[in-house]
């Protein structure tokens, strides 16, 4: 019985730096092909790898400090505990022109950043509003919604009150449920009937 347990220590140590680069690997490769960005800096901010959509976006700024993007972001969120530790996830952030969910991951070494790309989900989730047939009043509205935008900032965008928001919104979502539909295109937080 012994035996068998060296041995299956020994098969253990063996395989842990394969699954270590295989592990790396799958990360890479799984944001590489969903098309997320991904940027390492140091505590101090100096880039220090960038993927190729990262590059794309921000231009290649290895070996420099960086200030804006997502580390104004960063700099402005005054939520969390420990400003250099710790996770934290922003929705439909507007980085460069593009919309991105952001994520930061902060150790007393290193910030690092994964963004993700809301474009095409954004289309997808217009195209599937159109298709649904909403009016052309409704699809300002919703287009307002699926950018992330609170319900003030939306009546103050489209110049409308408060209660007609919420005919617009009840109409978009009583008219997706007729169509078989669900509310899979909106955020989270809006998913049921807005009261």
């Amino acid at each position: 019985m012994n035996k068998k347990i060296d041995t299956e220590d020994k098969t253990e140590a063996n395989r842990a730096p394969f699954r270590q680069s295989t592990l790396d690997a799958i990360l890479l490769e799984s944001l590489e092909e969903d098309g997320m960005l991904l940027c390492v800096k140091d505590i101090d901010r100096t880039v220090l790898k960038q993927n190729g959509d990262c590059k794309k976006l921000c231009g290649d700024r290895e070996g420099q400090v960086c200030c804006d993007g997502c580390m104004e972001i960063y700099d402005n969120d005054d939520t969390q505990q420990w400003n250099h530790w710790g996770n934290r996830t922003y929705g439909n952030c507007y980085i460069h022109d593009s919309y991105f969910n952001v994520t930061l991951l902060c150790s007393d070494r290193y910030l690092i950043t994964i963004m993700q790309p809301l474009e095409e989900k954004q289309a997808i989730a217009l195209k599937y509003y159109r298709e649904v047939g909403i009016s052309k009043r409704e699809m300002e509205v919703i287009t307002q919604v699926i950018e992330g935008f609170t319900n003030a900032e939306i009546c103050e965008k489209l110049t409308i009150s408060n209660s007609t928001l919420r005919t617009h919104l009840n109409s978009i979502y009583n008219q997706v449920y007729e169509a078989g539909g669900s509310l899979e295109h909106i955020p989270r937080e809006r998913s049921g009937i807005s009261t």
